[in-house]
């Protein structure tokens, strides 16, 4: 039984059968032969309109685990590896929580969330435009940072998250929404090839791109679990929480000192309770009163600390640092830029370029994940899953700019030495782009250099700015201007004379001269 919502909201449920008219919905999973109809095929087969509409109501966590043991982490791994991810599930939930987890799995996420998002036509056609502007006015509900970083991080750490895209058909475009899908109510079945989730209307077969499910799956959904971050983060983290613990132990045994006190064997048994009583109020009050009895009598009260002066507590730091250390490895590849602890420029700008290189994996991920969204999308609202625009994000660092910046000002520098020289580079945007890699200046104009301007500028009065030099224009540079002038530039050949008639003689064009000298300059 699945619920009919089209507006997207929480779905009703009175014990009905809410789906659309013509809706076709998966089987309930009763045998693997029923399932292998729908789910043999790889991608699925899309979902009709009606079938677009059925929201599948998930399971409630009601089930937490917060004491883990050696056994039950290893048990949690060796249920991960067959596929059944109840346990590796709510071990995943427990690691999120870890403060040294949250802070680098933030870190990869912003990685790649904040990034500008871009969006390409799937084509030039007008209807791919079309199709492109209407998807990119549903990202702001479709695209928002908690969604995404959910499915980001289970990503990580499990190797695969899903969700249901959920559609509302209240307007004339079909917005699609993602609702997260938790994998404690998941499992991966070995004949259908497929994930199959559960739910309160029965077993649903996980078809990627079908309309209903997105799969974010980076190392292919086939076993993604083997390269899960869980398997190489569940050790460090059981063993760093052991390590505090086992700390905090030895802290309270040695931070606390044992109170050393003597009292005289004849003493007074009231002045005896009220030093006891003195004793017990330490913690609160700093001052204790001793008596002292009378010299060579060994009457007197005393009272000594014995305080742990070991080392032993060294251990503790230097496990739970080497275990912050394989936490961060398995997430963000590289741990520099989380631990400054010195070392040379070099060593952080190579952690920094590891860092960018998993985020620009992290896009190629999500760039194909969109798709699952945007083919379905063209197809519902445009008759079309070929018009589904690109989703990307813009993924060029801060150090690409600054070395492009560079690269122009020593080209720029190269280029003005040659022409000092006399020699005349032709072809400079095609020669810039090779020498840097690819990077293309654009289009540019032609005009008088800054020393020709100022020339004219003292022989007329003022500097034209329209005027352009000879050989000038827009040249989209091609080639810088030329001695002779270009076919383009060449004046317009005029019509020829009436018969018995000679041409006009052209007229010479006078030469500017320069203004008079002052006296003062004779």
């Amino acid at each position: 039984m699945a619920a009919d919502t089209p507006t997207g909201g929480a779905p009703p449920y009175n014990g009905a059968n809410h789906t659309a008219p013509g809706a076709k919905v998966l089987p309930v999973m009763a045998s693997p032969n029923q399932q292998l109809e729908h789910a043999s095929q790889p991608g699925g087969a899309p979902v009709s309109k009606a079938g677009a509409k059925i929201v599948y109501r998930d399971l409630p966590i009601v089930t937490i685990a917060t004491q883990w043991t050696v056994q039950r982490v290893r048990g949690a791994l060796a249920s991960n590896m067959t596929g059944n991810f109840y346990a590796p599930a709510m071990l995943c939930d427990e690691i999120l929580g870890d403060d040294r987890v949250q802070a680098t799995m933030g870190s990869r996420v912003a990685g790649l969330l904040s990034r500008e998002t871009l969006f390409e036509p799937a084509n030039d056609s007008r209807a791919a435009k079309e199709c492109m502007l209407a998807f990119q006015d549903c990202w702001q509900d479709l695209g928002s940072y908690s969604t995404q970083g959910w499915l980001h991080a289970y990503g990580v750490m499990m190797g695969w998250s899903s969700a249901q895209l959920v559609w509302d058909t209240t307007g004339p475009v079909w917005r699609p929404s993602l609702r997260p899908w938790h994998p404690i109510y998941t499992y991966y079945h070995w004949t259908l090839r497929r994930y199959i989730a559960l739910s309160q209307d029965g077993q649903i077969a996980i078809e990627p791109g079908n309309g209903k499910w997105v799969l974010h799956a980076p190392w292919g959904d086939y076993r993604a679990w083997v390269f899960g971050a869980l398997r190489a983060v569940a050790e460090p983290w059981l063993g760093r929480h052991f390590a505090y613990r086992d700390w905090m132990r030895y802290s309270e045994v040695h931070g606390i000192p044992i109170k050393l006190a003597s009292a005289p064997a004849s003493a007074d048994p009231i002045q005896r309770a009220a030093f006891e009583q003195s004793l017990l109020n330490i913690p609160s009050e700093t001052t204790v009163l001793l008596s002292k009895g009378l010299e060579g009598q060994g009457s007197d009260y005393n009272l000594d600390l014995l305080e742990a002066t070991d080392t032993a507590w060294e251990s503790f730091p230097g496990l739970i640092d080497r275990s912050d250390m394989s936490i961060v490895l398995a997430i963000l590849f590289q741990n520099l830029t989380t631990e400054v602890t010195g070392g040379s420029f070099k060593a952080t700008q190579a952690h920094m370029d590891v860092k960018q290189q998993g985020a620009e994996r992290d896009d190629t991920a999500f760039t194909t994940t969109y798709r699952q969204i945007t083919r379905p999308f063209s197809a519902f609202n445009f008759g079309d899953p070929e018009l589904a625009p690109i989703v990307r994000r813009d993924m060029k660092s801060s150090a690409v700019h600054k070395e492009n910046a560079t690269m122009l000002s020593l080209l720029g520098q190269f280029v003005t030495s040659m022409r000092t020289a006399g020699f005349r580079q032709k072809k400079v945007r095609a020669f810039i782009k090779d020498l840097s890699g690819g990077l293309d200046i654009g289009p540019y104009e032609m005009v008088d250099p800054v020393q020709v301007e100022a020339k004219l500028a003292g022989a007329t009065g003022t500097a034209d700015e329209k005027a352009e030099p000879e050989g000038g224009g827009d040249n989209s540079g091609d080639d810088m201007p030329e001695s002779a002038p270009k076919d383009d530039d060449k004046p317009a050949k005029k019509p020829p004379a009436k018969p018995g008639k000679m041409p006009p003689t052209p007229k010479t064009p006078k030469t500017p001269t320069m203004p008079p000298a002052d006296k003062d300059d004779k």
